[in-house]
């Protein structure tokens, strides 16, 4: 392990840019001490800038290689980034958090948050926390201008997302004090728990996990600071174009099949169909209240009043994506069930891939069979069962029970304890999940979801033709989704220009980079609130060094580039069954897609590490130990 007195410096020696507070907490859960540690000198600022490289960076040089995801030695770092609080931009609203992923237990685990959180952490003085150790009972921490404290959380175990956050609140004596923690999920350290903010947000893929392994019931802050800006006119002028390309959320966005539309599948029955029909039916009488995130007129989140059904008058609290919707249609659910579904696992805090995926084996192993309702803890596994599925989301998120302690450990421990042909029906990567979506008609999507980390989710998502702005370099395109070709190139832009958006504090859903000055109005934000003058190419290739950093983390624990698709489960690479992409699948093209992914970013094909090349292009030659030398 790297000395770290060399990264935090006593008295730092260079100027502050502008958008930063200048500190980072570091709690010591066991021992209960705090300190605040300066932010690293500006030359490593300006090559890891916040968010998932700073903090993945500061997680490299102190976590032990042979340390385990729940063991006391292990560590969360959560950064913000410069842009996060200005509130002269959309979307400067992230919060990203890093850890050693329990699904995976070799890879990186990430979780980032949206909402209000992220802005009013910096507003107390902080732009990250280093989490470490583990308190030997429940506990909170609260951050109020400047000032930490660790709290007695003992009467808050074992609530849900939603009282964890209005009680906190109310214990701290702050009306305006933003809350992230977990619900029983995290607690009982289901792998996939999630950390729920504000209501209608969440880092998913574990980090509640994290939480909960370490006895940390929630995060409470509050402040009246602003970060420092360099320009604030420029500034001021670069949000405005940023707002311009906005494409807001409207209500009638609510009452659809959400991104199952743009996909033109969604998941039925463990993705045994991909066929779109009245999923959403009784959704047009319920009453929608869209949301802003600090200072973002994208809307993203929503909360919707239940108009009908067995469940008028429930409320639930949704974010933009829409992973929750196609969770319950995974299972047979449709109608406003789905929504009264959804509330209940964002309010226990599981990730939505981790239990559909789960759950869903279990179901079709039911339906052909394989397990009965004696198997089951007398429920019955019929797709679209609603109490069962209920009462199965329970047993997960508090480990009840032979299948709720399996599919709180993952999909793929599920299928293996069913056994026989249950294998072939499994959704998994790497052992953790893709995003919950029916992916497989889509190159893009799915190479983007099978290089991710397992524990993440995933950066790319190219586009047919390049971005508007990056057109000056790039020249791919019109792609065909019928052919692999330029798709991993594609895919390799699409990390670069996403990551340097989330290391700013940017949120990706405010990132219009299919429109003209969609993503040159981002980097001049980011330059007018900092005091750089980064030219595209260089943001470019700051969200390439975060690509690269993430591979590192997980070769140094054992994992190669051939597992992206040779671990990978059946059901994710099985031809699509049925409608308008019948028959399509990646697989026979994966090997190569894969390979070639990794050779255009500057990696080995087979083994994902960088070269040594590579490395100093991007001014890492401190990992050359773990660089490619042939």
């Amino acid at each position: 392990m790297i000395d770290t007195s060399e990264l935090f410096p006593r008295q730092r020696t260079t100027p502050l840019p502008g958008g930063y507070m200048g500190k980072i907490l570091r709690v010591d859960l066991s021992s209960g001490s705090m300190k605040d540690e300066n932010l690293p000198e500006e030359p490593v600022l300006r090559k890891f800038i916040g968010g998932q490289a700073l903090a993945l960076y500061v997680l490299m040089r102190e976590l032990p290689l042979n340390v385990r995801p729940y063991d006391p030695q292990s560590k969360m770092v959560m950064m913000t980034g410069p842009l996060t609080g200005t509130g002269l931009t959309p979307g400067g609203t992230k919060v990203c958090a890093v850890f050693l992923s329990p699904m995976t237990n070799y890879s990186l685990g990430r979780g980032a948050a949206s909402g209000y959180w992220a802005a009013y952490l910096k507003q107390a003085g902080y732009d990250g926390i280093i989490l470490e150790s583990a308190a030997s009972k429940p506990t909170y921490l609260f951050i109020n201008d400047g000032r930490a404290e660790l709290r007695d959380a003992a009467k808050f175990w074992g609530k849900g997302a939603r009282d964890t956050e209005d009680l906190l609140r109310a214990e701290v004596g702050i009306k305006d004090a933003k809350v992230m923690g977990i619900g029983p999920a995290g607690e009982h350290l289901v792998h996939a728990a999630m950390l729920c903010n504000d209501y209608n947000h969440s880092a998913s893929h574990s980090g509640g996990a994290i939480f909960g392994s370490k006895k940390l019931k929630g995060i409470v802050v509050f402040g009246t600071k602003r970060p420092p800006l360099h320009d604030k006119a420029a500034l001021i002028e670069a949000g405005l174009r940023w707002r311009k390309t906005l494409q807001q959320y409207s209500v009638a966005d609510r009452y659809s099949v959400g991104h199952a539309r743009h996909l033109e599948a969604l998941p039925n029955n463990n993705m045994q169909s991909t066929l779109i029909a009245d999923h959403n039916r009784g959704f047009d009488q319920n009453r929608i209240t869209q949301r802003p995130c600090f200072q973002c007129a994208r809307l993203c989140p929503w909360d919707v009043e239940i108009g009908e059904g067995e469940f008028k008058g429930k409320v639930g609290h949704f974010n933009a994506g829409a992973e929750w919707l196609d969770t319950f249609w995974n299972l047979g659910v449709k109608g406003n069930a789905t929504l009264y579904l959804a509330e209940r696992i964002n309010d226990l805090g599981i990730e939505c891939g981790h239990f559909a995926f789960g759950a869903g084996v279990l179901f079709e192993a039911y339906e052909k069979g394989l397990v009965n309702e004696a198997d089951c803890d007398g429920l019955r596994l019929e797709w679209g069962n609603v109490e069962a599925i209920d009462r199965l989301l329970e047993m997960t998120a508090r480990r009840q029970g032979k299948w709720g302690n399996l599919i709180a450990d993952g999909p793929l421990e599920v299928a293996e304890a069913i056994g026989g042909d249950a294998i072939k029906w499994v959704v998994h990567t790497k052992r953790g999940v893709p995003a919950m979506h029916d992916w497989r008609p889509h190159f893009s999507n799915m190479l983007r979801e099978i290089v991710a980390s397992g524990g993440m989710k995933p950066q790319g998502g190219g586009t047919a033709t390049p971005p508007p702005d990056l057109r000056y370099r790039e020249k791919w395109g019109p792609l065909d989704r019928d052919d692999p070709k330029g798709w991993p190139q594609s895919n390799v832009i699409a990390e670069q220009y996403r990551q340097f958006v989330g290391l700013m504090g940017g949120c990706w859903f405010a990132q219009m980079h299919v429109k003209p000055d969609g993503l040159n109005s981002v980097v001049d934000s980011f330059n007018a609130t900092t005091g750089w003058n980064f030219t595209m190419d260089e943001a470019l290739a700051a969200g390439h060094r975060s690509v690269i950093l993430q591979s590192i983390f997980a070769t140094q624990r054992g994992w190669v580039a051939d597992h992206d698709w040779q671990h990978v489960g059946q059901r994710f690479l099985d031809p699509v069954p049925d409608g308008k992409y019948k028959g399509f699948t990646i697989a026979k093209w994966l090997p190569e897609m894969v390979r070639e992914y990794y050779r255009l970013s500057g990696r080995h094909e087979k083994t994902g590490r960088p070269y040594v090349d590579t490395l100093k292009n991007l001014g890492l030659e401190e990992f050359n130990e773990w660089a490619q030398l042939d």
